[in-house]
């Protein structure tokens, strides 16, 4: 089965942790950042974020919210982070959306009484080729008056 790419956006997004943090409480809650905040951060201008974004997508196409993992590792100077959100139509998966990226954990600079640290996303939601099939063949097919 393909997936097609429904929706894709690349994000810098700051992370403001307190100067007076330790170096290992900044660690963790870099550590924690994706988890905590991934989802929620507005990808635009008009403040959508992208567990909106994916149960708005999930309800248009027929699709649940399934099974969400996590993975952030510790590869060197960064968290790589990866997440995989299931996306199923009775008990087959006919979708995801991922988010995938990394944060330094070496400061971009500071704001204020702040530290702030970067993470470089990309928010992907992929539907399978024939959920979208279904969608098009159900959206196009012309109305018929047998009446009038």
């Amino acid at each position: 089965m393909s997936f097609v790419p429904v929706y894709e956006r690349d994000l810098e997004v700051p992370i403001k942790i307190s100067k007076t943090a330790n170096e290992e409480a900044r660690k963790k809650r870099l550590e924690r950042w994706p988890r905590e905040a991934g989802l929620t951060v507005p990808l635009d201008d008009s403040g959508t974020n992208f567990m909106q974004l994916v149960k708005s997508f999930s309800a248009d196409y027929g699709l649940t919210p399934g099974e969400r993992t996590w993975d952030v590792k510790d590869v060197g100077g960064k968290y790589s982070v990866s997440m995989v959100w299931k996306l199923m139509k009775g008990n087959e998966e006919k979708g995801y959306a991922r988010v995938s990226g990394e944060i330094s954990l070496t400061p971009t600079g500071e704001e204020g009484s702040n530290v702030v640290y970067t993470a470089r996303l990309k928010y992907v939601i992929e539907i399978s080729n024939d959920v979208l099939g279904e969608k098009a063949t159900v959206e196009n097919v012309p109305e018929v008056n047998l009446f009038g």
